[in-house]
């Protein structure tokens, strides 16, 4: 099995966490070198370029708050790409940057790494908390929807692992980038950034990014952060319009464009350009071989009745809230915007749904992420034509309370592991499960060899 060459970081003692902390000035001197020594020059030029702007003074005192963090550092030719596409814009350049860290340590500690590697001896890596937290089974579940693929425990590394599900399943992590010109995500929330194993070549790739091949090609801790070399940079996720032009879902894209609805202030609108305006949506997109010669009978059947039209398209997302596949579990049920349920199942074969009359579809790829959502793409239009207003708008509201609730969220999405107060609990975790114990505020996570690795 073949694996990019591992970068080792030298330990660096000439500032201490704890003098670093708190210090956001201090702290952003320190990871600059530190960045430089372990050879990632181009990241930490671009750290000192943005140093100046509001969005990485508001980086630089998140990191040095104490807390424990995860970056993707991009090489030094995907980050003279990156400055491209800046363009002299270094605000822009500092929130794509931030997309770059997740809050918590998302190291994997029961991946077995080969002797002499980064996981020991040189590097400095500090645990500022010791509380822990224990995920249920039932929370487990719903991380894995998919198939499990095992990934055997006898696998060595030749560099520091991070958490991740082995595909289909996907890990994603709450990203510290929160700008209003780049995420419109319900409560004011954070983007999320999402990768998963191959089971064959055993490499993490990073999801939902126009170069398909940015993987994870080496891996080191210091400090206070858990920093996977990566071969590209990470572009924050665009709207929907964008998403269903990367994945093929022309169908659904010209249907979406060419429905109207009535907005909130009384104009007329395209279907999609209301849903781009939302804040929280999740998305079941049906591919291009979903619409079948039956189906187009149906939907040509609906073109000079728009709010027949409408109702169709609007039981196939959930209104105010982002749902990803990690948060999905079995049997249960979800709203949509035209007030009729869905269910989900979930078995060897598949995450699947079910609307109201029975019509069902398997979601084929999940977690498309957008600008403010996410889209599942699945291999079936369901038609279902009926509605339900109150049963929506109560959905509704009770989305906008939920995301108004603060919380934070420092290990992979759907383990049930967020705190708004960085205090600890414990559940009992199934033998058939996969394990996790996060430390809050650190966020350790540590995982058997099954579903994920």
């Amino acid at each position: 099995m073949r694996f990019a060459v591992s970068l080792l970081l030298p330990l660096l003692s000439f500032l201490s966490p704890a003098h670093a902390q708190g210090n956001s000035s201090a702290y952003s001197q320190a990871v600059v070198a530190a960045l430089q020594q372990a050879g990632f020059t181009g990241l930490a030029g671009v750290l000192t370029t943005i140093n100046s702007t509001a969005p990485a003074q508001t980086l630089f005192s998140e990191l040095s708050s104490g807390r424990n963090f995860t970056l993707f550092a991009p090489d030094d030719e995907s980050v003279g790409n990156l400055t491209t596409i800046a363009a002299g814009n270094n605000s822009l350049l500092a929130e794509y940057v931030t997309y770059h860290f997740i809050n918590g340590n998302f190291q994997n500690f029961s991946a077995n790494v080969s002797a002499g590697g980064p996981s020991g001896g040189g590097c400095s890596f500090t645990p500022l908390s010791t509380s822990t937290v224990s995920t249920s089974a039932s929370a487990m579940s719903a991380a894995a929807v998919f198939e499990r693929r095992q990934i055997s425990s006898n696998t060595t590394f030749p560099f520091p692992q991070i958490y991740s599900g082995v595909f289909p399943n996907v890990t994603l992590g709450r990203t510290l980038l929160n700008a209003s010109d780049l995420v419109m995500l319900e409560g004011n929330k954070s983007q999320v950034l999402a990768w998963t194993r191959n089971e064959t070549t055993l490499n993490v790739t990073i999801l939902n990014q126009a170069a398909s091949n940015v993987t994870i090609v080496n891996a080191t801790t210091w400090q206070n952060l858990f920093i996977n070399g990566i071969s590209g940079f990470l572009t924050p996720p665009g709207n929907l319009t964008n998403a269903l032009t990367a994945t093929n879902a022309s169908d659904a894209l010209c249907l979406l464009t060419s429905t109207h609805v009535i907005s909130a202030n009384g104009t007329n609108e395209t279907i999609i350009e209301a849903i781009q305006e939302a804040r929280g949506i999740t998305l079941f997109i049906p591919n291009n071989a979903s619409f079948t010669t039956e189906v187009n009978q149906t939907i040509s059947g609906l073109l000079n009745n728009q709010t027949a039209l409408a109702t169709l398209l609007q039981n196939h997302y959930i209104n105010g809230t982002t749902l990803y596949s990690t948060q999905i579990a079995n049997q249960s049920n979800v709203t949509t915007a035209a007030g009729e349920p869905i269910q989900f199942l979930s078995n060897s074969s598949g995450l699947f749904l079910e609307g109201a009359n029975g019509t069902s579809a398997q979601v084929v790829r999940p977690d498309v992420l957008l600008d403010n959502g996410v889209a599942h793409i699945i291999d079936r239009v369901l038609i279902v034509e009926d509605s339900n207003p109150s049963a929506a708008s109560s959905a509704y509201a009770s989305a906008t309370s939920e995301a108004a609730i603060s919380t934070t969220e420092t290990a992979p999405i759907g383990l049930s592991t967020s705190s708004s107060s960085e205090t600890s609990s414990s559940a009992s975790t199934s033998s058939s499960e996969t394990s996790t114990s996060t430390t809050s505020g650190t966020s350790t996570i540590t995982v058997t060899q099954t579903a994920s690795v």
